[in-house]
């Protein structure tokens, strides 16, 4: 079997206002959580968030 390399999240330059909070509801969390895991840039929270934010606002990429 073959394995298969996920591409990284592509988020754009510039996220909408509001986005922390949005994020934060889709994944159940506290708005501060969000800011705090992306100040600190590291753990399963600072991961999921990004994953969320490039699903929810990353450029679409084809396949």
């Amino acid at each position: 079997m073959e394995t298969k390399k996920i591409p990284q999240p592509v988020l754009p330059p510039v996220l909408p206002h509001g986005w922390k909070k949005e994020v934060a509801l889709a994944l159940g969390i506290h708005p501060n959580t969000v800011s705090r895991a992306l100040h600190s840039r590291k753990g399963t929270n600072y991961i999921k968030i990004v994953k969320t934010a490039a699903a929810k606002y990353g450029e679409k990429i084809k396949i």
